[in-house]
């Protein structure tokens, strides 16, 4: 299988795609080169070895398969190491010698990506970006900041399908009003039951939803949004010195994750629009998906990888915008330590003001108990924010942020009035 191998026309190393600069870069020797001077002496070497008697080739990337024929990874055409790698890798590099290997066959017919965002932030800005995620972090172990290094660091082109589609539908709702007033002898509460209608549509642009098997859903999730003005078309010399992986999860696969996302959010949005009562729950909803349109887009990624007590830690950061997701080690001792401060800062506060309010006769041995419990319940809350924030990684359940606002269009709008209920309670005789 023929590989394109982007040299630099100084030394001849093999040059990579710097997203800050937009250069093509040598490692090397230092030299950089715009992308369209890479390209040019590129094909310069292959008119160079056709008017010679040499016969020029592109460097042959061998397969290695197992017994039963499955693809396990290619020869490398520099040493002849293997390359780990298996049917869905278009893009790749020697672990040993460094020779990088971008394979075009991979990207063609179908596989040919219709865009794609560049690397922006680099390897170094990758590493910054991780230290500066464990900052703040309370509930980290000390020995996991001082003596942790970063074991792997890996840029990957993911593959996405971005998909554009139009929510229409209804949803109806359940809806409270309540009126309050008393006498000399009770309290009453006057409850206007309603049956909420709305309908209509709005148009969603460009959801993104990973199409590789290998790469955690939630994760490429929590890295959204990139920046869509940054999309370009499909350029083969952007892969140069990163991974990529052509897709291998087919459309009619992610369209539920497409649906649910699209349909909750049509919810929301529906929702917004009824005012006025003091509580509404949801009934039911009937929402249709139609004219959905999908790109497939390669995306940015570094992943990110350590090793703490033998437990292996991974990290994504976006390679456009430098957002980093990823779970960190929690430190127990921490964690009660913070929970029983929190606990003693509540319980002075609640006990200051239990005295304030308490009058004459002092709290009492049930206000002690009310001002410990909600001194503890402050405390839980507040270890349990703290340990919150050493995950970051959630499966997205809208897609409000790819909303067409102009798009919206309510259709029609019914508050039906069903009944009433007053709730009656006569107020205790203070003789």
């Amino acid at each position: 299988m023929s590989v394109m191998n982007y040299k630099c026309p100084a030394c001849g190393a093999p040059l990579t795609y710097k997203g800050d600069t937009g250069n093509m870069t040598c490692e090397y020797c230092g030299s950089s080169f715009t992308m369209e001077e890479a390209k040019a002496a590129e094909e310069a070497e292959k008119k160079d070895a056709a008017s010679s008697d040499m016969t020029f080739a592109e460097p042959d990337l061998k397969p290695i398969t197992d017994e039963e024929g499955q693809l396990q990874g290619y020869s490398c055409p520099s040493c002849g190491a293997e390359i780990v790698a298996d049917e869905s890798t278009a893009s790749t590099e020697c672990p040993y010698c460094g020779n990088q290997a971008i394979i075009p066959k991979a990207f063609e017919g179908t596989f040919r990506p219709d865009t794609m965002i560049p690397f922006k932030v680099d390897k170094k800005q990758a590493q910054s970006a991780l230290d500066n995620f464990y900052k703040g972090k309370k509930l980290l172990p000390d020995s996991f900041m001082k003596g942790n290094k970063i074991k792997e660091i890996q840029g990957v082109y993911v593959p996405f399908w971005l998909m554009s589609c139009t929510a229409d539908g209804s949803v109806s709702f359940d809806a409270e009003k309540r009126t309050r007033w008393s006498d000399s002898d009770s309290e009453y509460v006057k409850t206007d039951y309603y049956a909420i209608y709305r309908s209509g549509e709005m148009a969603f642009n460009r959801i993104p939803v990973d199409a590789s098997k290998s790469m955690d859903d939630a994760t490429m999730d929590a890295l959204e949004p990139f920046d869509y003005s940054a999309l370009t078309g499909y350029e083969s010399a952007y892969f140069s010195g990163y991974l990529a992986n052509r897709y291998d999860v087919e459309i009619k696969d992610c369209e539920p994750r497409l649906i649910k996302r699209v349909t909750q959010t049509f919810v929301d949005e529906m929702r917004d629009t009824v005012k006025g009562y003091d509580s509404v729950s949801r009934k039911g909803d009937n929402v249709t998906i139609k004219g959905t349109e999908t790109e497939y887009a390669m995306l940015p990624v570094w992943m990110l990888g350590t090793k703490y007590e033998g437990k292996r830690y991974s990290f994504a950061m976006n390679g456009q915008t430098g957002k980093v997701v990823g779970s960190l080690p929690v430190d127990m001792g921490k964690y009660w330590k913070y929970m029983l401060i929190a606990t003693l800062i509540g319980l002075i506060i609640c006990t200051l003001i239990l005295f304030l309010f308490s009058g004459d006769q002092g709290p009492g041995a049930i206000g002690y108990i009310i001002d410990l419990v909600i001194s503890i319940i402050i405390g839980f809350l507040y270890a349990n924010h703290l340990k919150g924030q050493m995950d970051n990684v959630k499966m997205q359940e809208q897609a409000a942020a790819y909303l067409n606002g102009s798009s919206i269009v309510i259709r029609e709008r019914k508050d039906q009035y069903l009944r009433s209920h007053t709730n009656v309670t006569k107020k205790q005789n203070s003789d």
